[in-house]
């Protein structure tokens, strides 16, 4: 029974959130945006252009957030109901810090990397085990690029609008699909070489006993979790593309109603600025901007979003009005999830500083549960 308890203790010991740690990261993140955003703000007046606010239609910039909360929901449902694949169920208020606590995190982390460990995080402590809770969010990291090339064929050829980038752009999105597939490769060749991942176990453990010697831990409890995790991440891929698949396609499905919603916020807030470009093309210069925006190295990739963004919509908003298109546009999908998200997620982990033991069921042996 200690081994148990051991073992549990050790599944949530890797993955702790400290407040204080995240703070600073919150603010990092928001210096850097505020200040790229004043920077592009910079650029407009040194040209001696003026902005016009006697357009401005606040309908519009409403109509905005109301889509993103929509996408919100759309996303919790989503995680919802795929959670019954494993024949778990999870509350839909569960589902929706889920998915706040994965912008928020998403947000202060560099190339937005902390989204899927909170969100794995959040499920693990609310029915599922960490390798169904793994198993979930990894598919559905996969099936959220899917989804995006998806749009890019659909606006492509049903709707006729090219959806091109250029000059650096464009290397990046190769860029990105290149470490992509490297990716891919790496996550099918484990989960049909798991020998290979218990290797790689003992090797890091044996790196840490020679250079860290002052680390204490129980190695079987270390070698139990990576193969009771792994066994459940395993079911989990077995389950969405052999037993279940018509969970893949809900999620896909999802995926692209919540992408359409939320880049209509950005056509929202171009109505709300007084700008009337067709909503189609709108749409469609957004859907590329997302593979490439993983790659920014800096917390929640702000600088890198607004400039890149900046460039792509000047053709829309124009010299005048394109600065203030990024800082509206930055309040709302970027602070406001901040806000919200760091709310759910703050509350979520003062609430469940005790992880139930339930969820992680242990394979000792015989003789481990006689101790």
């Amino acid at each position: 029974m200690e081994n148990h308890k051991r073992r549990s203790g050790l599944m949530y010991e890797h993955e702790q959130y400290e407040p204080s740690k995240l703070r600073k990261q919150i603010i990092l993140s928001i210096l850097i945006s505020l200040g790229t955003t004043i920077f592009i703000f910079s650029i407009i007046s040194f040209r001696g252009i003026s902005i016009d606010l006697s357009v401005f239609r606040v309908e519009w910039l409403v109509c905005g957030i109301i889509f993103l909360i929509l996408a919100w929901i759309v996303d919790a449902v989503r995680v919802y109901l795929s959670s019954r694949a494993w024949n778990k169920t999870i509350t839909f208020g569960q589902a929706l810090k889920t998915v706040l606590s994965g912008y928020f995190m998403s947000t202060i982390t560099p190339s937005a990397t902390g989204g899927t460990p909170a969100q794995m995080y959040v499920l693990g402590r609310s029915g599922l085990t960490w390798g169904e809770a793994g198993s979930l969010v990894v598919v559905c990291g996969i099936l959220y690029q899917v989804s995006l090339l998806l749009l890019i064929v659909v606006f492509i050829f049903l709707f006729d609008i090219r959806v091109a980038l250029q000059g650096i752009l464009l290397k990046l999105l190769y860029t990105f699909a290149i470490f992509y597939s490297i990716i891919m490769f790496l996550l099918f060749y484990f989960l049909y070489r798991p020998q290979v991942l218990y290797r790689l176990t003992n090797w890091g453990i044996n790196f840490v006993k020679r250079y860290f010697r002052k680390a204490k831990f129980s190695e079987a409890a270390v070698r139990a979790w990576v193969e009771e995790f792994f066994d459940d991440f395993r079911r989990g891929f077995s389950i969405l593309f052999l037993k279940k698949p018509q969970y893949l396609a809900w999620n896909l499905g999802c995926y692209i109603i919540y992408f359409i919603l939320f880049f209509s916020v950005g056509f929202c807030i171009l109505k709300a600025l007084g700008v009337n470009s067709p909503y189609l093309r709108v749409i469609s210069a957004q859907i590329p901007l997302y593979y490439i925006f993983g790659f920014i190295p800096t917390p929640g990739a702000s600088g890198g979003v607004e400039l890149t963004v900046t460039s792509v919509f000047l053709r829309f908003a124009g010299p005048q009005k394109v600065g203030l298109y990024i800082l509206l546009w930055r309040i709302t999908t970027f602070y406001f999830p901040l806000i919200l998200g760091g709310y759910a997620f703050f509350q979520f982990i003062t609430n469940n500083k005790k992880p139930s033991m339930v969820n992680y069921p242990s394979q000792l042996s015989k003789g481990e549960q006689n101790n």
